[in-house]
């Protein structure tokens, strides 16, 4: 759809973001299988324009292109909008189990695989912050089908939110029967007792009881301390005969710019900035997420400029090994990575209302494609460069000079050959 939107404003001779932003969505916007947005499309597109000053960046690239005949930039913006949820319903479950232990330290145990994603340090965060005690306390345990059997896959920016919310449901448990414990020795009734930071509060004022005295109380009186939640994301559904439903918990949103520079004699660039205003909703955890939204950002700029397929003339995969096949490494990052988060407080079925972070920022790599290809047509404005991602520097180069795409070509062919014979 970039593609086609790039295609349509060449022909009609404006800049792409100004079909994307009059295509951006709105709440109430009926997607193509039937759920209805509820859209921060356009909040994190003007909050970009305006934090960024887009304007002066693009005269800042036109003053540099004019300035200069063999270095280009090219600039481009990129708005995201990400469904979370497994697509196959079945899948949108989780469970957890939680142990409170009578010396007061808790155990948690979910399905989710840590990876370096900071789910574990997420699943932490609930149970300490539902059962009121310090996260000194909390202990999640390895991940294991002997505990926890069922499990999803860590995958599709759910995790936390499946998770997350199993991890509150069995909390929520425990703290309704440790109130109903308070309520019986401060005899008073159980609305009227609060756990606030390891303290039972009786009508907002604080007791005798602590945490630890708490829970002791509890055991004394033979008193579960232990719950073994399942949660099931409500109200998503596909129906895969007809393609239409509800098959996402919610939609994450953001905007990207992209600043690049082309050395139109190599066919070399670099990323000199990616800066973004993302739906982050309300962030459980600041660092983490800021983390996975940069990881996010330089995979997908590698997807969309080093990570090549290529087959020979027989079908065979050539690129299969790290060594022909590019990953992003230090030097695909970009100088510059800012981060601004959207901050709302709307409603959704994450877990304490923040949104995933995982996927959605992997999309904002397609905005450095389109960067580059501006850049090539600064240099060369009528040069037929296809849309053909990953855009590596073989193929900038053959952008920039397209006269050469010709010759080229036939090398390839004859190397392939070569392959072939060889093999």
């Amino acid at each position: 759809m970039e593609a086609a939107i790039a295609t349509a404003a060449e022909k009609l001779g404006v800049e792409a973001c100004v079909i994307q932003k009059k295509n951006l969505n709105q709440t109430g916007d009926e997607f193509p299988f039937g759920q209805k947005a509820v859209s921060e499309a356009r909040a994190c597109w003007h909050k970009a324009e305006e934090l960024y000053d887009v304007a002066k960046l693009r005269q800042e690239v036109e003053a540099f292109n004019t300035a200069n005949i063999l270095y280009k930039k090219g600039l481009a913006l990129m708005p995201v909008c990400f469904g979370i949820s497994f697509t196959n319903t079945s899948m949108n479950q989780a469970r957890a189990l939680v142990h409170v232990y009578y010396d007061g330290s808790v155990r948690v145990s979910t399905g989710a695989v840590e990876m370096g994603q900071g789910v574990n340090t997420k699943m932490l965060q609930v149970a300490a912050q539902t059962l009121s005690v310090s996260p000194a306390k909390v202990r999640v345990q390895t991940t294991s089908t002997n505990r926890i059997a069922n499990t999803s896959p860590s995958a599709a920016s759910a995790t936390a939110d499946l998770n997350g919310k199993a991890v509150q449901l069995a909390c929520q448990a425990i703290v309704q029967r440790l109130k109903e414990v308070a309520a019986q020795v401060l005899q008073a009734s159980e609305a009227a007792i609060e756990l606030r930071d390891e303290q039972v509060l009786l009508n907002g004022q604080e007791t005798d009881l602590d945490w630890k005295k708490l829970v002791t109380a509890a055991f004394l009186k033979r008193v579960s301390l232990s719950e073994h939640s399942h949660y099931a994301t409500p109200d998503v559904y596909f129906d895969k005969t007809t393609e239409k439903g509800h098959p996402f918990a919610y939609h994450v949103y953001g905007t990207a710019i992209t600043t690049v520079t082309v050395d139109c004699l190599r066919g070399t660039y670099q990323v000199d900035a990616v800066r973004v205003v993302h739906d982050f909703g309300l962030s459980m955890n600041p660092a983490v997420d800021r983390g996975q939204i940069e990881g996010g950002i330089v995979q997908g700029i590698g997807w969309m400029t080093l990570e090549e397929l290529l087959y020979d003339t027989a079908g065979r995969l050539r690129s299969n090994t790290l060594s022909t096949y590019k990953i992003p490494d230090i030097y695909s990052v970009p100088k510059e990575i800012a981060i601004e988060p959207l901050q709302t407080e709307q409603d959704n079925l994450a877990i304490f209302r923040s949104k995933a972070v995982g996927e959605p920022p992997f999309m904002y790599g397609i905005g450095t494609y389109f960067a580059l290809r501006n850049a090539i047509k600064a240099f060369n404005p009528t040069s037929p460069i296809a849309f053909d991602a990953p855009m590596t520097p073989e193929k900038v180069l053959l952008g920039l000079y397209p006269q050469a795409a010709t010759g080229t070509q036939q090398v390839h062919e004859q190397q392939n050959l070569r392959h072939v014979a060889a093999s």
